[in-house]
């Protein structure tokens, strides 16, 4: 059965973990929070040679309480060996549900638990995201290395990354990766003028429509099923029509 004690901080053991870049800011805030309130959420570790413990799960708050000064930390501590796929698991999880996670770290966490069997939905499933998200998150991991740093340093959004990938040049995609930073352009103005790019023209363009919540509320009762977007739609089609 596990056990809660005490362990002094020097006797455990952190290997390598999934983040490879820890959030420093990160860092402090929970470092601040351990001097005020303490640790509230023991790490996991499991007993190795010469009265040492090999850190399974809490990574982020072991370095915290170091930073904090703090000599001991409550841990649980896990007698029998675990399978070392089921050690990976634990940490990818625990890892991945931190905030401000590196977004090529997530990536390179998702594509581990693929490598280990796991499905696209399955992975989305395990850990309460959308299988679109998963997905996206993988294909950030085709970008040139030189967006990849832009996006770990946050000129570029991971947004920006995926559709620069659109394109097939990687000297178009720096190019245009540099004029985006440059011109600080949006989303939106980056995915037109990847349109302009390609020799594409808009199928459709998006027009907001601001409406009262009382007006809103009066469409819905004559709109056809209540869809108010069907009936805007269908009205201008019809006075489209009327007007040819």
């Amino acid at each position: 059965m596990p056990r809660l004690i005490e362990i002094e901080i020097e006797k455990i053991v952190m290997e390598e973990g999934v983040r490879k870049l820890l959030d420093e800011t990160s860092i402090n805030e929970l470092s601040s929070s351990i001097k005020r309130h303490g640790i509230l959420q023991p790490v996991v570790v499991q007993p190795r040679e010469n009265g040492l413990y090999t850190l399974l799960i809490g990574g982020r708050r072991l370095m915290a309480a170091k930073q904090a000064g703090v000599q001991k930390v409550p841990a649980i501590i896990l007698e029998e060996p675990i399978k070392s796929e089921e050690m990976l698991e634990a940490r990818l999880v625990e890892n991945l549900h931190r905030e401000n996670l590196d977004p090529f770290d997530e990536a390179e966490a998702f594509l581990m638990f693929r490598d280990m069997g796991y499905s696209v939905s399955s992975i989305a499933k395990r850990l309460g995201k959308s299988r679109f998200y998963v997905s996206k998150r993988m294909r950030l991991l085709k970008l040139h290395p030189k967006l990849r740093e832009a996006v770990r340093q946050r000129t570029l959004t991971p947004e920006h990354g995926l559709a620069i990938l659109r394109l097939e040049d990687a000297e178009q995609q720096l190019a245009l990766a540099q004029e985006v930073i440059e011109k600080k352009l949006s989303v939106m103005e980056t995915r037109r003028k990847i349109r302009e790019m390609l020799g594409k023209k808009p199928k459709w363009r998006l027009i907001p429509v601001r409406m009262s919540v009382n007006e809103f509320e009066t469409l819905k009762k004559i709109a056809p099923d209540g869809d108010v977007k069907k009936l805007i739609q269908e009205t201008i089609e019809k006075l489209i029509k009327g007007s040819s």
